[in-house]
Formats: C-alpha cells, structure tokens, sequence
C-alpha cells in the first residue's frame, strides 16, 4: 500500500518519498472529484494501472457488462489517464485518451505532464505536473539532502576539539609538565601513592615568590577554566548534531505521515512527528567542573569563577526535548499539503524550522554570554589569604611583586639553583609549546563556514533552514578564536615566566653582572608580556 515503506534520508530516500507522495496526491484527488460528483460519475484505477473515469454516467451502466452479448449504450465514454511510475526519472507518454463504448482508444488534446491549466477547478491537463510540484514545494529546502548539515561532520568536529582541549586537565597530572615544574618549585605537598618520595620543600626568594604565587599557582585555574570554555564549544557542537540528526528523520516522518494521511487511513498514529528544542542545551548540560589539585595551596582555595559562571548559565537555560504534535488530518489535498507546510516551515511557534531556530538561538545566546565573560571577567589573587578566583585570562599586573605570604620569617632566600633552572626551563620548552599546540588544534576545528551552511526554504527565501544561511557559525568560530588566542597569549607568558625563572637561577647562583644583565632583561620581556 502507498505510504508503508519506510525511506531513510538520503538523496534516493528523499525522491522516494516524494514521489510516493505525489502518486498518493493525484490518486486522492481523482476519487475526491469523482465523490464531489458521485450521482453521475464513473470511476476506478490507481497510480500504477492509471484511471478509467467519466463524468457523464453512473457506475450502475457497467452492471451487466459481463452478460454474455452485452453491449454498452453508444453513448458511453471515459477518460483513460496513464499510470504513474514507480519511479521519478521515469517519465512515460502524459496523453489522456478518450475510450468509446467498444474500447476505442482516441488521444484527446490533454497531457497530465504538461503545464497545469491552474482554473481553480479539476482538469487533466497537467495534473500529474501540478501535484508533482506542489510537493517540490511543500519540501523545498529540506529534500536538498546535499546541501543538508550533516550530524556527522558536528560530531567529529566535537570529538577533534574535545581532544584538542583534554590536555588542559592533565596539566595537574603526575608527569604533566605543569605538575613536574611545580613540584621542581616544591608547590606539590604530597605525590599520589604510598611508596611516592617526599616532594621538595617551597623555594623562596624576592625575584621568584610574585611569579609563583601570583602567576604559576593560579595558572591551574586559569588551565581548567579554558578546558570548559573548549567543552562548551564542543558540546554545542555535538547539541548540534543531535538536532540535524532530528531534523532529518522528522522530514521522512512528516512525509511518511503525509502520504498515509493522502491514502486515507486517519487512524494511523503518527501524530508526534516532531520533537522540540532542547539538543544543544541538554548537551551542554553534561559538561562538569573540572577538579582542582592541590598545588601551591589548599583545593578550596583556588575557584573557577568563568567556568562556574557558564555552567550556570547553562543550567539556567536548561531546556528538555519533548514531543510536539503535528495535526495533519485527512481532508482536500492541498489542504494536507499546506498543513504539512506549515508542519515543515511555516508554524512560527510548532514547525520543524521553528526548533531548529530555537536550538542556534540558545546556541548563540550562550556563546555571546562567554564572550561577555571573556570580556569581562577579572581574576582576583590573594596570595596571603590563600584565595584565588581565576578566571579565562591571566592578567597579572604585577606578577613580579614579591609576596611571600608562607615565607618563614627568618628566611629571605632559600633556592636550589638546579631545581629552579629544570622548573624554569619546563615551563619555557616544554608546557609552552604544549599550549601552542592546544591553540592549533582549537583553530583547526571547523575551519569554514562549509559544514554550517544549510539550504534555502521555501523555493528560494530569504533565508536558509534555522537562522541565516550558517546559523551559529560566526559566534562560535568567533569564541573558538578567541580560546586560541588566550592560549597562545597564555603560552607567551609561560615562556617569559620559564625563561625569568632560569635567568634568575643563575643570578643568586653565579651574582655577577652578567647574570644581573640576563635577569633583568628577562624581567622587563616577562612584564611586557603583561601590558
């Protein structure tokens, strides 16, 4: 029966599916005009064998047709239009011939494929053509099955930028670069394990405590806070997915029920055929804290203010993915087809197209809030207190200010000068270049606009399925650059900390002109880093 096989959404699917419509339209309105006249008018066939069909006499004439002898009134004639392939591409001879009372066969000046007579009133004249592109219609936009964003490719992109980003919460790991440039720093109070050797004490000195505790110890935060800001974009990402995933199977379901409801079965239910909003939100809304280490200071002393803040939001927004109802019922053909219309694109509040807008509209709601934290936010350090609220940038005005806040009083200056050096020289080669190294693989996720671009509705609109032509793109792509900029600025820094750290090393080491002359070069390149 017309309308069972189920098409999945590809290129042939889609035609498929359409077609299937199409047939089921010109055969619903051939019996509704042979009911619209039903005293007077003879009728019976279907899309693959044609129709015989007259409006000039009643059914009961052909009652003794099969009486041996019997021969039908002179005057009996019907209308034979031609089947309908199964197939699209297939287009036989359009000619609607007129049959006598004997079977004769004569081609009428009709062609069911021609230009549609458009008089308001049935005709053969271009029938078969005028349901053929009433349902291009209904579907334009969303049967450009090429032209679709495809959840695959959102997918994957989340995938490369989640692990782009992962290092960021592995700094804090035993063997991570960060935590062994720390623990050279003697910031780890203790390594995870029983048979672990005791870590080294803190070194202090007026030239390295501002960098420690007001650079290195919060840098932790500063890691974390990136990482989800990353986990945010790749969870949009993924949000993203799932609704084009939707969307593509609700344009086979809203077709599928379509064509059942063209075939007459009110009873089919179908009737939930779209799922709401709800796909970038509920995505994001999986994303979790990240846990702190201990390093430098207390657990509770070091808070994620931007993270914290964009989960809230988050959770604030939050939005559940629910069935909508889509009320196509079995009436007049053009009826069910501007209802499916209407199901497709043009309910503002219900329509497939109205919860794809709604989901890009979180989306860019959201990355428009990162951005004002980006902006905005200002990490507040208070050393003495063993306080820190960081945030996504590190903008430490004073980084050289010597703080001390743990110094034992009757110590001014307690440093191995090989210790200082390797802590020194992992943070300038070894975590800097790991930090540039998260920035490209950031920027190399979603490098255009090409995946993001969607087709027109409506036969040529103004604007594409969701919003615009690339929804989202342009404010993702724009807080995705600038979380790769905040890391290579980041790297940056951690260099000129590396290489003050070394310089300074073999200052109290060797105290010569030479020495001072490095340091303090190195000192002016580390504040310059900060303005």
């Amino acid at each position: 029966m017309a309308g069972d096989h189920r098409e999945s959404y590809t290129r042939g699917g889609v035609d498929a599916m359409k077609w299937g419509l199409v047939r089921a339209a010109v055969d619903r309105d051939i019996w509704l005009s042979a009911r619209r006249t039903a005293t007077n008018t003879c009728h019976e066939g279907s899309p693959d064998a044609g129709w015989r069909i007259s409006f000039d006499h009643d059914p009961a004439v052909h009652e003794r047709d099969r009486e041996p002898g019997y021969e039908q009134p002179a005057g009996v004639t019907h209308h034979r239009l031609p089947a309908m392939p199964r197939n699209r591409t297939d287009r036989p001879d359009g000619t609607v011939y007129l049959e006598d009372h004997l079977g004769n066969l004569t081609p009428e000046s009709v062609d069911v494929w021609g230009a549609p007579a458009n008089s308001g009133a049935f005709e053969f004249q271009g029938l078969y053509r005028k349901w053929s592109d009433r349902v291009d219609q209904v579907f334009a936009g969303w049967d450009q099955v090429d032209h679709m964003p495809e959840e695959t490719y959102f997918w994957e992109a989340a995938t490369q930028l989640r692990d782009a980003v992962k290092p960021l919460t592995a700094m804090v790991y035993p063997s991570a670069s960060y935590y062994t440039a720390c623990r050279w720093l003697g910031l780890i109070e203790r390594d995870p394990g029983p048979d672990s050797a005791s870590p080294p004490a803190r070194m202090w000195a007026p030239q390295i405590n501002g960098p420690i505790d007001r650079y290195i110890i919060p840098l932790q935060g500063t890691l974390l806070n990136l990482f989800v800001l990353g986990e945010m974009l790749a969870a949009q990402l993924e949000g993203q997915g799932r609704m084009w995933q939707n969307a593509r199977r609700s344009v086979m379901e809203i077709g599928q029920h379509t064509t059942k409801t063209m075939c007459g079965r009110p009873n089919y239910d179908a009737e939930l055929l779209i799922k709401s909003a709800g796909w970038v939100v509920g995505a994001m809304g999986l994303i979790a804290l990240p846990a702190v280490a201990s390093i430098g200071l207390a657990v509770t002393g070091l808070s994620l203010a931007s993270a914290d803040a964009i989960l809230a939001e988050i959770k604030k927004n939050k939005r559940e993915v629910i069935d909508i109802e889509a009320a196509i019922k079995i009436g007049p053909v053009d009826d069910i087809l501007r209802v499916t219309e209407a199901t497709l694109n043009t309910d503002r509040n219900n329509s497939l197209d109205a919860q794809v807008q709604l989901d890009e509209s979180d989306c860019i709601d959201l990355l428009r809030t990162a951005e004002h934290h980006l902006a905005t936010d200002q990490a507040v350090y208070d050393p003495e207190a063993g306080i820190y609220k960081t945030c996504f940038t590190m903008n430490v005005a004073d980084v050289r200010t010597d703080t001390a806040p743990a110094q034992p009083r009757d110590v001014d200056i307690n440093v191995e000068f090989d210790r200082l050096r390797k802590a020194g020289t992992i943070f300038a080669d070894e975590l800097a270049e790991e930090l540039r190294g998260i920035a490209r693989g950031v920027r190399g996720v979603c490098s255009s606009r090409a995946g993001w671009e969607r087709p027109e509705v409506g036969g040529g609109g103004p604007t594409g399925i969701g919003i615009g032509i690339t929804g989202p793109w342009e404010d993702w792509v724009e807080v995705r650059d600038q979380l790769a900029q905040i890391l290579d600025t980041t790297a940056a820094q951690v260099k000129e900390v590396g290489e003050y750290l070394v310089t300074t090393a073999n200052f109290l080491e060797r105290q010569d002109d030479s020495a001072r002359e490095a340091m303090e070069k190195a000192a002016s390149e580390l504040d310059a880093a900060f303005t």
